[in-house]
């Protein structure tokens, strides 16, 4: 693997394997989440210059070698879409108590498989960020929030039988309000579906984020925007009888 001890500008030994790219990629995405409260909210730096600079930094690699330099420039442009286009999804990430390979690689598939979000415009960290209300840009009838909640209790989408209040609450983006999850992919299928037939606006998956209205089933951590990407990648590779089930029930909605 080609281990890059970035500020000694070392190349340890060159990338041999798949496996040799992402490990890479995940220490130079966990050095970035290392600088950012520093830079940014300590020192207060603007965020495209403290992107900027970590760019800059990282750039170059120690090895003349064709393959490690691909890998590596690669694994810098990865890095930098992720922090330019899905700052949203990144900043909170970044200020989290800890960073998991497995939230790593749900990052990079998210960036793989979904178009980048157009890009936000970035404040100082010292002026007060000015963030638009958070909206999924619905408005169901009361027959089609009772066919919602029926569609999540038949299913088991959450850890609880939900109510027409509770979906209420949810839609409306209440403040404080969240529902624990029974499986991912089949809460993203729902909203999939929903967005599918245009009760709901595309940018669901950042709403659920920034208003942290889920949360895991064992209520260790809420369920961010690039869980429910890759959830909903792997449910569309794999559809099941629950998740066509949805998605059919959904559909009857515009009925």
């Amino acid at each position: 693997m080609a281990l890059s001890l970035f500020g000694e500008s070392l190349h340890l030994h060159h990338f041999a394997t798949e496996q040799d790219v992402v490990e890479e990629f995940f220490i130079l995405l966990s050095e970035a989440r290392e600088l950012y409260p520093q830079d940014v909210i300590v020192d207060g730096k603007r965020y495209d210059r403290y992107v900027d600079d970590f760019i800059n930094r990282h750039r170059y690699i120690d090895c003349n070698h064709a393959v490690c330099r691909n890998c590596h420039e690669m694994n810098i442009h990865i890095v930098k879409g992720l922090r330019t286009g899905y700052a949203h999804i990144i900043k909170p990430l970044f200020t989290e108590e800890s960073f998991s390979f497995e939230e790593c690689m749900d990052l990079k598939r998210m960036y793989d498989t979904s178009e980048s979000p157009s890009k936000i415009v970035e404040h100082r960290a010292d002026e007060p960020i000015s963030n638009p209300p958070l909206s999924f840009g619905c408005n169901f009838t009361r027959e089609q929030m009772a066919g919602i909640v029926s569609c999540a209790n038949t299913y088991h989408l959450f850890n609880i039988p939900v109510c027409v209040e509770d979906m209420k609450a949810l839609f409306a983006c209440k403040e404080g309000f969240c529902l624990r999850v029974n499986t991912v992919r089949y809460v993203a299928i729902l909203f999939d579906a929903l967005l599918e037939n245009t009760f709901i606006q595309s940018h669901w998956q950042s709403v659920l984020n920034r208003g942290r209205f889920l949360r895991y089933k064992d209520d260790t951590r809420f369920v961010s925007a690039s869980s429910l990407s890759s959830a909903l990648s792997a449910a569309r590779n794999n559809m099941t009888s629950v998740a066509y089930g949805i998605r059919k029930a959904i559909g009857r909605l515009k009925e």
